[in-house]
């Protein structure tokens, strides 16, 4: 369940049952060698099935578990936020993983997490007006990406 929700991996299955079968770990050279037997070091089918990019994801996975990351996202885009930023402030999120971007999203969207809440909130009237309390955040931009030229410069632009 951490692998598929929090790591997006295709192969969460597999490396499950292989993380049981080399049990107990205790390195992290132990994992690394747990998802090596059953992951390719290379792989044909784009970027995301190569072993480095698995391990990436099984590590932040397990990073964003361990440290509470999406309770203490979901603290701060609800709580913390609103109270800190003036009336007319933009409230910028930069996310390096898909449940922070979806969260950040439906929060600044929404005001909530909770997506059925959010739809009953959406009643309109007759024209089409949303009737109920005015939203959060108003959007800006939509995300930008770092360009090639930027990536060259700094690798670590990719990630941004």
């Amino acid at each position: 369940r951490i692998l598929r929700n929090y790591g997006d991996e295709p192969r969460c299955k597999v490396i499950t049952q292989s993380i049981i079968r080399h049990r107990p770990l205790h390195t992290t050279g132990d994992l690394v060698e747990a998802v090596a037997d059953v992951v390719p070091q290379f792989s044909r089918k784009g970027r995301r099935k190569g072993r480095t990019a698995t391990l990436a994801r099984v590590f932040q996975s397990l990073r964003i578990v361990v440290n509470r990351e999406d309770e203490v996202l979901q603290k701060v885009l609800l709580e913390v936020c609103p109270r800190l930023i003036k009336p007319g402030g933009r409230l910028v999120v930069l996310s390096y993983h898909s449940i922070e971007d979806r969260l950040s999203k439906r929060v600044m969207r929404d005001g909530t997490i909770d997506r059925s809440m959010a739809i009953a909130q959406d009643e309109r009237d007759l024209y089409g007006n949303v009737i109920g309390p005015p939203k959060p955040w108003k959007p800006v931009v939509k995300r930008r990406k770092a360009t090639e030229e930027e990536v060259v410069t700094n690798s670590r632009a990719r990630s941004a």
